[in-house]
């Protein structure tokens, strides 16, 4: 199969939208990262998109709308879904709601982003857009229109050649369908950020199969990736460095021991913009990964379960000199 590159302009646009109404797969830009898009009232597109994943049937996907009307369209919402939705859309949250038979589930995530050539491509194409993100399943999301043509070139009819995402990781996914809002996925808005929209406290079931990427290996390099804490002094991360020639370093740069090599971010949404492509690159240069924790706060959240779900939930020891 040949995979186009498209311009992210009215006639890329077009032409991809008119792909994704006969039932192709569509990968385009968005704040978060780059998703794969299908027309989500086509079974068969939607299948489609889990075949060129290899994505296992139980993972769900979120679907893009162009507007907060859309909501009642295809969830049944409530004052609190309306309320984050007038906060927060376009924008990285995802909410998740009881479902009006979409994809004949009882519930619904639905997602408007922020980024132009996204928003322009869902009202060209008329139908909501299926998409989770555009790589193979538990692999690092891609963060450029090049990076998912290097993954998933043969395996889907076009790609929308659009900006570097902005956030760099995906959306902040919000259960809306008990008493308590419950973040199930955390992102590009804090759950700080929403008990204040919503003036309640906000909870926490992150591990749910109402949503994706929350299995335990997720966001992985085919490398290793040995996870510190933020606590760890820049002796203890040298140390682990060394044990592995040629690792790379990820994290803050005030944590980085002299002459680290990798991604030594000034501030923390630095961390998240670079993480994925920095896995990739570590990936492709054979490169162990030595990733370190930002210190934890709301803000952090989001990029700290990447982290942690690149490196398989495990955090390591950093040997003392005596035992190194």
């Amino acid at each position: 199969m040949l995979t186009l590159r498209l311009a992210a302009d009215p006639a890329g646009i077009a032409r991809a939208a008119a792909l994704l109404r006969a039932g192709a797969l569509v990968a385009f830009p968005t704040e978060t990262v780059y998703g794969l898009g299908a027309n989500a009232q086509d079974p068969t597109a939607v299948a489609r998109v889990y075949a060129a994943k290899g994505r296992p049937a139980d993972n769900p996907l979120i679907v893009h709308v162009a507007g907060a009307d859309a909501i009642d369209e295809w969830a049944v919402a409530n004052a609190r879904a309306r309320a984050l939705a007038r906060r927060f859309w376009p924008g990285p949250l995802t909410l998740v709601l009881p479902g009006r038979g979409l994809f004949g589930a009882p519930t619904l995530a639905l997602r408007m982003p922020s980024q132009d050539a996204a928003l322009a491509l869902i009202a060209a194409a008329g139908r909501p857009i299926a998409a989770p993100s555009a790589n193979r399943s538990g692999r690092p999301s891609p963060t450029s229109a090049q990076a998912v043509y290097e993954e998933m070139q043969g395996r889907i009819e076009a790609v929308i050649e659009g900006p570097l995402a902005e956030v760099g990781i995906e959306s902040t996914v919000l259960d809306l369908t008990h008493e308590r809002a419950q973040v199930l996925r955390p992102g590009g808005i804090s759950s700080a950020e929403i008990a204040q929209a919503l003036g309640e406290e906000v909870g926490a079931a992150q591990g749910s199969a109402r949503s994706p990427g929350t299995r335990y290996r997720h966001y992985a390099p085919e490398v290793e990736v040995v996870l510190l804490d933020d606590g760890e002094p820049a002796a203890a991360v040298e140390r682990a460095l060394s044990a592995r020639p040629g690792s790379w370093y990820i994290g803050l740069a005030d944590t980085a021991p002299p002459g680290a090599k990798g991604l030594l971010a000034g501030d923390l949404a630095a961390l998240q913009q670079a993480l994925y492509a920095t896995l990739v690159a570590a990936e492709r240069s054979r490169a162990p990964v030595v990733a370190v924790l930002p210190p934890p706060s709301p803000a952090a959240a989001g990029v700290r379960d990447r982290m942690v779900r690149a490196a398989g939930g495990e955090m390591r020891t950093v040997p003392s000199r005596e035992e190194g």
